[in-house]
């Protein structure tokens, strides 16, 4: 595997479901499977135990098979392809140790989500302590995922996201509240080596025409050629084409996000690539 650049690179990043057995128990081949399909499809890396990974419904130790069996896929590609892992958590200390399990077991960066159990109490003094205490302590580099639909509805304001990236080792931030002028107050008052993703592949065009690098898309473990070729269109100035096919996707996209979840997901995989299965209970339906 080539040697990893010193900043995330742009593109498009599939969060990975995490399979199980018809006894709940991790079906790891499949999983290896799929990261296999994906690794040759142009995606940019790899994101794991997001919420489309289900990271709330996993162990300690099923997180670190996870992580290792990625980094065997990894270290085995001519082409490297950052591991991104989610690593939020209820409490900071648990967050810390979750980044701190990510690097032992070969991830290149931590996705954190903003601790939402007490969602009353997590004003913007208290979620700026959080996120900086973890980027303090963590061995990886931070890239803050703001999910509301996921946090209790907490939708981070882009005045706390543009403080926080001004920290060494807050190096982006994975938007996925669909809002494209946050995204663009976020790339025009954020560094140029700040990294901002959309996150979802409807947002993907109008997210690149705002300065976006790319996107965290679930429908690209579906359809991962096409959603990297809207960015690829993109970039070779071919708007046209791009915005034909960034429409065509859309209806796709909604039912494996917000229209069917995990679920949803994994039955488009049944269909389009023979693998996907049940997510844990109690997300069946």
């Amino acid at each position: 595997m080539p040697m990893p650049p010193l900043v995330l690179p742009g593109g498009v990043y599939p969060p990975v479901p995490t399979f199980f057995r018809q006894d709940e128990q991790l079906d790891l081949q499949t999983f290896e499977r799929h990261l296999r399909r994906l690794a040759t499809t142009g995606i940019a890396g790899y994101v794991l135990m997001g919420s489309n990974g289900e990271a709330v419904h996993l162990e300690d130790r099923e997180r670190a098979q996870l992580l290792a069996i990625c980094h065997e896929v990894q270290s085995a590609s001519t082409v490297y392809l950052p591991i991104i892992a989610g690593c939020g958590a209820q409490s900071t200390r648990q967050t810390i140790a979750y980044c701190q399990q990510a690097s032992h077991y070969g991830a290149n960066f931590a996705l954190i989500l903003p601790p939402s159990y007490y969602p009353r109490r997590m004003n913007e003094s208290a979620l700026s302590q959080h996120y900086r205490s973890v980027a303090d302590a963590s061995p990886l580099p931070v890239l803050i995922y703001n999910m509301p639909s996921s946090a209790a509805g907490i939708n981070l304001s882009v005045e706390l996201i543009c403080a926080l990236a001004e920290h060494p080792n807050i190096i982006g931030v994975k938007d996925s509240s669909g809002d494209v002028s946050k995204l663009m107050q976020l790339v025009a008052r954020t560094e140029p080596d700040f990294r901002v993703f959309a996150g979802s592949a409807d947002m993907l065009l109008p997210a690149l025409v705002s300065g976006a690098i790319g996107a965290v898309a679930a429908l690209a473990n579906v359809f991962p050629r096409s959603v990297c070729r809207v960015q690829s269109l993109f970039e070779q100035e071919k708007i046209e084409e791009a915005r034909i096919l960034q429409a065509l996707l859309i209806p796709a996209n909604t039912a494996v996000t917000s229209k069917y979840g995990v679920a949803g997901l994994k039955a488009a995989l049944e269909h389009v690539a023979g693998y996907g299965g049940l997510p844990r209970l109690p997300c069946r339906h």
